[in-house]
């Protein structure tokens, strides 16, 4: 099973949206949020490098794994990305970038997917986005006992996928749709014999990026 060595703690499947047949496609995926300046709430988004063999989406690498848990300045312990000097970072191939942390409220990070550039056998992109507690530079240092974030503690939190051509793909309102979870499965763009496809999901549970990488490895 993978798991990152972190400091802190029936129903039909949906209809596939056909985006490009060029392998070589770009897709954007940006996540914006709005809080109060002193709440200990962050989010972030995180994609994988993943095979699909028809039993399921996995991985079998950390360096597959698009998540600022996974960098090596969040997390010393466990991380293998390395940070740019602009504070993005990326998968090995350059197939998943990420435009860095950003832990101010009323912003915004975004992950590139180069098609040209995703590693021979990878055919799904699984998307994540999560919320946990963080210092946004307030004064609120938290309280022992006080509960784990949630989206409905972000007063707006959107996300939204589109193609290289502009076309908006997915978007989610995920304070709104997913209010009482801390992580939202939002869909895979997965490459098929027809070419690129999005599979929404739109899938809230609460747990950690671990339990994520548990149900992908």
């Amino acid at each position: 099973m993978l798991t990152l060595s972190l400091d802190k703690p029936g129903i039909a499947p949906p209809k596939k949206l056909q985006l490009s047949l060029n392998k070589g496609a770009r897709f954007t995926v940006k996540i914006a949020w709005e809080c109060e300046a002193d709440h200990e709430d962050d989010v972030d988004i995180h994609a994988l490098e993943a095979r699909n063999s028809g039993q399921g989406a996995r991985v079998t690498e950390l360096a597959n794994v698009l998540s600022t848990y996974n960098t090596k300045k969040m997390n010393p312990r466990g991380g293998v990305l390395p940070n740019n000097a602009d504070g993005s970072f990326q998968t090995p191939s350059g197939g998943l970038i990420h435009s860095g942390d950003v832990r101010v409220q009323g912003n915004f990070e975004t992950i590139t997917i180069d098609g040209s550039r995703i590693p021979e056998g990878v055919n799904e992109i699984p998307l994540f986005a999560t919320v946990h507690r963080a210092d946004h530079g307030g004064d609120h240092e938290g309280e022992e006992g006080e509960e784990e974030a949630a989206f409905a503690d972000i007063e707006v939190c959107t996300v939204t996928i589109t193609g290289d051509d502009g076309r908006q793909l997915g978007a989610y309102k995920l304070s709104d749709e997913f209010g009482d979870f801390n992580v939202v499965q939002l869909g895979s763009i997965m490459l098929g014999s027809q070419g690129w496809e999005y599979a929404p999901v739109g899938r809230g549970f609460t747990g950690t990026i671990n339990d994520v990488l548990a149900h992908f490895s």
